[in-house]
Parts: structure tokens; C-alpha cells; sequence
């Protein structure tokens, strides 16, 4: 108010224009103010002072000599006056400052959903929907009914299309915060409002001003004219078209989106354009409640088809590594089935086809065209959406090979992509026999159910080292031993040893070398069965405490042990429920047949155990298959049956003896038969892979999901087979396309003193792209055959590709619940009109200066004036001869 009190008399006169003159340093208008006027109480006092003057002058010149009319009195008195108000004036400092009005928009927030799933090809079922996408993104309607047009492109099509008139419309609304997000939120671009100030010249450099907090946001002044400067957040994010959208996030957050999108300073609305699918355990929707509350709407826009989509695809296939000419074996394809609607359901029963394929060992590459080897009809479960198919094949030729599941591509099937898979490893068909080395302190029944099996078996060859056997007796098996082996040569002449509660009057040090020499260098697979007679003195004695560290379980002392022990016959007979860990069903020992449900139904049919030995649990990375269910350990069901690794060896723990009352389920003992020749093939698989190498590379899983932190560990040899020193050794990862990516795993800590030479190596990296991979180790010619390569395959995250379809549903309810509206992607030319429209004023000024100081002629005026009118009034008094 004080500021203004004097401004329209200036304006309308243009006073004040002449006085500050044409050419001011401050842009905006100049606006007049007194810097002392009195506040509050002060203008009452400032007001009586005015009177008491002016009645005092007047006062005076009415009490004067009457040598001159009264009106001429009268005259000199406002003479007088105008003197005396002037200087009042000056003190009261009137003063000029600058004005400049900018309206500043408001922000929209304009989220994009950047996650894998948007990178999604859609069978549009609505014709009617096709056409309008069409016409709104220019994209041929053939092309994206055909479902050939991905998510994002429809959506980069339509945001460009008219030189990007939707954005233009949308800046009339206000400033635009482009961002994207999947699995992480990530601001991308700012596109400035057009916007229209209240004056249009130019600040200098040394203008002073107040602004709001953002004020220094760009903005474009007119419709033609672009913005100039840079935004406060984020270098070089300023821009006026909107940049193309990459599908390549592992998930879609959407509550961590719009949590963000939220605390964004003058905000006016978001814009949410994504398919609804949201990956993690939040609700949108309590968001959207956030954002209402706020007052900051959420528009949506829905980009896909919601209906789910018709699509048969095979995910896994699953096939030994490791086969014999003229024996069956089993391929397992795991297929998911997804129907559109009642109204178009998936087929009864569809026909599959199992391809093979015979490959180099080496590199993976196929030697020659796929052959087809079997079909089947197949029927769709109504009550599931996986079930799985299984092939039965008998090879008769060695080599290599690698097989496909097929599936026919469905009428108005969603994605064919998938409709076949590879096995996830090469099929080894080699022409040799297992080579069983069978070690057993005592003649137990185990001992003589499992040395009939095997010396029968025809893909065996059997040796035995009964240490209790005379020594004028011929030792059993298809080939006799007249001795038990005691060099790495001999010993690695065998793929397999058990040992079934060995004496431990045999073994020294040494020999425990020698094995752990047998499973890091050979590759050798062995099983080691406890029993009640030497197990105790066996893992407890110093001289063998080398063996503890092949097995994958943990024991106590040897009191603990004993006091286990006599807990349990003190508690009765011992006997306590065999429980099979669910999650290993499918685990190759525990296989007994390709549906889960015929396994576990097996294993509950055979009898529990008997007797256990007492362990404290197994080691970390060990996978405990079977374990006692009465909860007898302090750390919980004590392990009976464990699988573990030892350098590139394979290591079964059996906790307990019995098995050969399995003999008495199903026909002609084929359960105990099955089982332990499950355990033979499953301890010789790296047996056979190893062969003549000098080391082993491997990893956690054959298959890995995009982003996935990938491990890599290398046993590695020199020629006389001592473990590489070396810091480092490099890796190189080829994809499908050739692209060679080298990875440097390092010497692992603790390892690879004189003492042990492990030539232990270990790293890790991440999954970054899609697709299928070799991974190979450079340690000079024949590489590969010394070291054999490994294949993996990244796939897109589970989570993130299982819901393709559009949530409409979903979105619709953050639209409502925030006060928004709900569009299609078609009908987003309705969104800038639905967005809120509201500016902020914002108001710079100049710093206040005296008008004597804004130019030569005001300063003049101020000096001269009173002057000026002292002078007329003191000729006029002296004139009329008055005092």
C-alpha cells in the first residue's frame, strides 16, 4: 500500500516517465514510493504536523499588517506552505524502484514406464482399438494388430507425431519433468513451459531481485521463441522434444515413481504412462491416496492389450549330461500355458516335437541341421498353468548333441518366440562303462545289495576292496583289485568310490591326500555311507581329519558324538522319519521320475531309517536331500542324505545304512536299483566332463535372470598338474553374436600356499544383455579341451515378463483415487485440456533509489523549486511592506 500510494497520479499523468526519462539501467516499470513514510500510529502524528503548519502559516499571515489584501495574504501563505511541505517531502525520501511480473506454470510430472514389459508386442483383439492407434501414431494398422509394433515404439510414434503436438500442448500447461522408470527412477529431460512476461527488457548484469525458490527455471517467451537457459536441476537435461523411450528396466516400481514425482516443487499434476504391472509389493493405489490429499492429480494413460495373452511356451528343458548307447534316458520340457478368454480357449491337446541337434563338445555349435526324433500328443491341463512333457530316447551312436522341445505356433498366438527351447547343457552319448571302486570295512547288507547290483549291471565295472576279506580270497567285482590303490593314477582309473563305514586301520594321511588330490585333479565323484561300526573313529581321528573337509557336513567332537549316540539308544530303537527336502525333488538323486508328485509319492512309500550317525548340519553351500523329521539336532532335523562339491569332484554324504530294506517297494527292488544307480550317474556327470582337462570352470546355474550377479570359479593346472599362481586369470565371455567381453578372475584369498597349490580362481558379472553365452579360459593351445568352456543363457526377469497384459483395472484406480481421469493411449490428445491450469505470479524489484538521484534535471528541480517560491514569496511580502 505504502508503496503505491502516489503510483496511479504518476502513471496517469506520465510524470514520472519524464522525470526518470526514456532510458532507464532496470528492466520493468518504474513504480513511485516515499521510503519514509510513517507506519501504523506514525501517519496520525504525521498528519497532525501537516495541519499544525499549514495553521500556523496561515495563522501568521492572518495576524500580518493590513498593508495588503487578505487574498493576496492568502497567496503568500500556500507560498509558504508549499516551501515547507516540499521539505517534508525530502524528508520522507521519495524514491522510484523497478517492477518486473513474470507468471511462472506450474510442473507436470510425466512418468514413463521404462521396464522390459513395455518393450512388449501386443495382439490387439479390438479392431476398433487398432485403427485408432493407427491413426494416432501413423504406425499401419496390419502391423500392430499383427502384434509387430513393440509398446514403446507405439508410444514414441504418438508423442512425435505433428512435431510433437502433444508436448506443445502440454507446455501450454506448464513446464514438463520427463522420467523413466523400471527398477530405479531416472529423470531424463525438462521441457520448459511457453510462457509470457509482464514486461520484455533486459536485466544488466548487476540488477538485484527476489525470486521464488525455482524462478530460474527456464521458459520460452513465446510461441516461436525457444528457452534459452538451463534447468536447476540436472546438466544438460534441458530440451524441447521429448527423447525416444529404451525399454531395458528389470522391474517396474511404480510406487516409487510416483513417491518421487510428488516431491517435486510446484507441482501440478502427474502423468502416469505405463501397462500397470508393477513388480513390487506396494500398492499404487495408497499413492495415488497421497497424491489426492496433496491435491496433485494423477492422469494415466494405458498403454497395451488387458486382455492376457493366448501363448504356449516351453521354459525349460531338462536332459542329462551324460548318456549311454543303447540306454534310455529322459528329456523334460516344462511348458506354461495362457488363454485370451473363455470365449477363445487354448486347445485340448496340442502336438510336440523333439528336435536333435549334434553339436562340436567344444563350442556348442550345431555340426548340422535339427532332425526330429519323436512327437506326442500332448493334453493342456484345465487346472494348471505349467505341466510338464517328457521324451523318453535311446541313442545309438556317441557324440554330442543338444535337443529342442517345439511347440506349433497356435491361430492368434500372442508370442511364438518361445515356442521352442534348447536343452540347457550338451548330451555327452559316450560308448564306456562307470568304473565303481566299492570300499566297505564289514560285509553289511548294503554292502551285498549294492555289489550284486552293480557287478550285473551292464553299464558297470565294478572293483571291490572288502577290508575285512581274506587275503587269500579273490576281492569281488567284474574286475578283481589285488591291492587298494595308492597313486592319483591308479586311483583316477575309477569315476566312482564308495565307501560304506571304511576301517579306518587302512587309511593314513596320505591317502586322504590322495583322494582330495582324486576329486580336485580327476574330477572324481564319491559317496561316503556312515555306519555304526567305524564312522566315529573314522571322521574323529587326526591322521584322517583331511577327509572332513571333502565331506558337506559338519561334526562335533568325539564326545558330542558319543553322547549323541548314547541319547539315542537310550531313547529306544533310534528309528526316526526320513523327510524329503521338497525343493530337491527334481535333484538327480532324487529323481525317481520326471512329475515331482511320482517322486515324492515314491519316497514316501520307502521304509525310514533305522539308524543315523550324529551330525551338527551341513556345510553352507551343501544341498541337504533327505534328513530325519523328528528335529533330534539342536540346529534342527539332523541331514541323512547330502550333496556337495569338492574342487571339481562330486560328494554324497549318506547318514545312515538300510537302504536295502528299500529292496522290498515295487517291482523286483527297481526303487533300490533306481536309486543307486541315480547316485552312480549323478557322481560320475563331472567325471566324464572332466576327462584329460587341467581344470574346471563353472558357475552356480546354467540359466540366470537379466541383472543377475553371475559367479565364476576356476581350478586350474600347470602340466605337471600343480594349481597356477598366477594373480590373475582372464575369462572371455562371447555372446550369440560374437561380441567377446573379458572378465579377470582373481586368485582366491587363502588359497594357493606352497602347501596345497589349488590354483583356486573366482569372480563374478553381470547379466547385461539377453541371450546365450560361452565363457572360455585362455591358458595357451587346445584351451578348451584342458579347460572346457561353459555355456549360460540370460533370460528377461521372471517377475517382471510373466504379466505382459495391461492392468487396466489397476490404473484406472490410481486415476480415480487421486482425482485424475484414465485415457488409452489413443485418446491422449484429450490430456492437455484435462490438466489443471494455474500460474505463479512472481515479482522482481530493483532496489529503491531517491528520484535526485535518477537524473540531472530532478536533482535541479529539488534544489531550484524552493527556491524558487521562497524568492516570489519574500519580493511579494516586501512589496507590500509587511514584516
Amino acid at each position: 500500500m505504502r508503496t503505491e500510494l502516489f503510483y496511479n497520479l504518476f502513471a496517469e499523468s506520465k510524470l514520472l516517465d519524464w522525470l526518470v526519462g526514456p532510458d532507464s539501467d532496470y528492466a520493468g516499470e518504474a513504480v513511485f514510493q516515499f521510503a519514509n513514510l510513517p507506519e501504523s500510529w506514525g501517519w496520525f502524528v504525521f498528519a497532525a504536523i501537516v495541519v499544525a503548519v499549514a495553521l500556523a502559516v496561515f495563522f501568521l499571515y492572518y495576524r500580518e499588517l493590513n498593508t495588503c489584501s487578505m487574498p493576496l495574504k492568502m497567496v503568500m501563505g500556500v507560498l509558504r506552505f508549499s516551501v515547507l511541505m516540499l521539505l517534508i517531502v525530502m524528508l520522507l525520501k521519495p524514491s522510484v524502484f523497478y517492477r518486473q511480473v513474470d507468471e511462472i506454470k506450474p510442473v507436470v510430472s510425466f512418468l514413463r514406464d521404462a521396464s522390459l514389459s513395455f518393450h512388449h508386442k501386443d495382439r490387439y483383439q479390438d479392431k476398433d482399438l487398432v485403427e485408432r492407434l493407427a491413426a494416432a501414431s501413423g504406425i499401419p494398422a496390419d502391423k500392430i494388430a499383427s502384434g509387430e509394433a513393440f509398446r514403446d515404439e507405439i508410444l514414441n510414434k504418438v508423442l512425435a507425431k505433428d512435431k510433437n503436438a502433444i508436448i506443445k500442448a502440454i507446455r501450454d500447461r506448464g513446464s514438463i519433468s520427463i522420467v523413466n522408470f523400471g527398477e530405479n527412477v531416472e529423470r531424463v529431460a525438462v521441457i520448459p513451459a511457453f510462457e509470457k512476461k509482464a514486461t520484455t527488457k533486459k536485466k544488466t548484469d548487476d540488477e538485484e531481485e527476489t525470486t521464488d525458490p525455482e524462478a530460474n527455471e527456464p521458459v520460452s517467451q513465446d510461441d516461436s521463441e525457444e528457452a534459452d537457459g538451463t534447468a536447476k536441476e540436472g546438466e544438460g537435461l534441458v530440451r524441447d522434444t521429448v527423447p525416444d523411450l529404451v525399454c531395458d528396466g528389470l522391474g517396474s516400481d511404480i510406487p516409487q515413481a510416483l513417491r518421487e514425482a510428488l516431491s517435486t516443487n510446484r507441482l501440478s499434476a502427474i502423468v502416469l504412462v505405463s501397462d500397470g504391472q508393477s513388480t513390487t509389493s506396494e500398492d499404487p493405489v495408497e499413492v495415488a491416496r497421497l497424491a489426492a490429499e496433496k491435491g496433485i492429480p494423477i492422469y494415466v494413460i494405458g498403454v497395451g492389450d488387458a486382455n492376457p495373452p493366448k501363448n504356449l511356451a516351453v521354459n525349460k528343458v531338462f536332459a542329462p549330461l551324460v548318456a549311454f548307447p543303447d540306454e534310455q534316458f529322459e528329456i523334460r520340457a516344462q511348458v506354461q500355458a495362457l488363454s485370451v478368454s473363455e470365449e477363445e480357449p487354448l486347445p485340448a491337446q496340442i502336438d510336440m516335437e523333439l528336435l536333435k541337434t549334434e553339436v562340436d563338445p567344444g563350442t556348442g555349435k550345431a555340426k548340422g541341421r535339427p532332425v526330429s526324433v519323436a512327437k506326442q500328443k500332448v493334453e493342456i491341463p484345465k487346472d494348471r498353468r505349467t505341466f510338464k512333457v517328457v521324451f523318453s530316447q535311446t541313442m545309438n551312436t556317441p557324440g554330442s548333441y543338444k535337443f529342442t522341445v517345439r511347440i506349433p505356433e497356435l491361430e492368434n498366438e500372442d508370442n511364438v518366440a518361445d515356442n521352442q527351447r534348447e536343452t540347457e547343457g550338451i548330451v555327452s552319448v559316450e560308448d564306456k562303462k562307470y568304473k565303481v571302486l566299492l570300499i566297505s570295512g564289514l560285509p553289511n547288507w548294503d554292502y551285498q545289495q549294492v555289489q550284486r547290483f552293480l557287478q550285473r549291471d551292464q553299464t558297470v565295472t565294478l572293483s571291490c576292496w572288502l577290508q575285512s576279506m581274506d587275503e587269500t580270497r579273490v576281492q569281488e567285482g567284474n574286475e578283481s583289485i589285488a591291492y587298494l590303490p595308492r597313486t592319483i593314477q591308479e586311483l583316477g582309473e575309477y569315476n566312482v568310490i564308495i565307501m560304506m563305514d571304511p576301517n579306518p586301520e587302512e587309511f593314513d594321511d596320505s591317502w586322504m591326500i590322495l583322494l582330495k588330490e582324486y576329486c580336485k585333479i580327476k574330477a572324481g565323484g564319491v559317496l561316503f555311507m556312515a555306519g555304526p561300526h567305524f564312522t566315529t573313529e573314522f571322521v574323529t581321528m587326526n591322521r584322517l581329519k583331511k577327509f572332513r573337509e571333502i565331506l558337506p557336513v559338519r561334526f562335533g567332537d568325539i564326545n558330542s558324538i558319543g553322547m549323541s549316540q548314547d541319547l539315542a539308544q537310550a531313547q529306544g530303537s533310534g528309528a526316526g522319519k526320513m523327510l524329503v527336502v521338497p525343493s530337491k525333488l527334481e535333484h538327480p538323486v532324487m529323481s525317481f521320475n520326471a512329475e515331482r508328485e511320482e517322486s515324492a509319492s515314491v519316497w514316501a512309500r520307502l521304509p525310514n531309517v533305522l539308524w543315523n550317525f550324529p551330525t551338527l548340519a551341513a556345510k553352507p553351500t551343501a544341498e541337504v536331500l533327505l534328513e530325519r523329521g523328528d528335529g533330534s539336532n539342536a540346529e534342527g532335523n539332523q541331514p541323512l542324505l547330502v550333496a556337495g562339491r569338492y574342487g571339481a569332484g562330486t560328494v554324497l554324504y549318506m547318514g545312515f545304512q538300510g537302504t536295502w530294506r528299500w529292496r522290498s517297494v515295487g517291482l523286483q527292488a527297481e526303487y533300490f536299483d533306481d536309486f543307486w544307480m541315480l547316485v552312480v550317474r549323478y557322481l560320475f556327470k563331472n567325471n566324464s566332463m572332466q576327462g584329460d582337462s587341467r581344470g574346471l570352470l563353472e558357475t552356480d546355474l546354467s540359466e540366470y535372470e537379466l541383472g543377475a550377479k553371475i559367479p565364476l570359479y576356476l581350478e586350474v593346472r600347470d602340466e605337471q598338474l600343480k594349481g597356477y599362481t598366477l594373480p590373475e586369470i582372464p575369462v572371455q565371455l562371447t555372446d550369440d553374436k560374437g561380441r567377446v567381453q573379458e572378465i579377470i578372475l582373481q586368485r582366491d584369498p587363502g588359497q594357493n600356499t606352497p602347501e596345497t597349490n589349488e590354483g583356486r580362481y573366482s569372480g563374478s558379472f553381470s547379466a547385461t544383455r539377453l541371450g546365450a553365452f560361452k565363457i572360455g579360459v585362455d591358458i595357451g593351445p587346445d584351451s578348451d579341451r584342458l579347460v572346457k568352456p561353459i555355456a549360460i543363457n540370460v533370460k528377461p526377469p521372471s517377475l517382471e515378463v510373466s504379466r505382459p497384459w495391461l492392468n487396466e483395472k489397476k490404473l484406472r484406480s490410481i486415476a480415480k483415487q487421486s482425482g485424475g481421469e484414465y485415457f488409452t493411449l489413443d485418446q491422449i490428445q484429450r490430456l492437455p485440456e484435462a490438466l489443471p491450469s494455474f500460474v505463479n505470479r512472481v515479482e522482481f524489484r530493483s532496489p529503491s533509489q531517491p528520484i535526485w538521484d535518477l537524473s540531472e534535471k530532478i536533482r535541479w528541480l529539488a534544489l531550484l523549486l524552493p527556491v524558487a517560491l521562497l524568492g516570489l514569496e519574500w519580493t511579494l511580502r516586501k512589496t507590500n511592506k509587511l514584516l
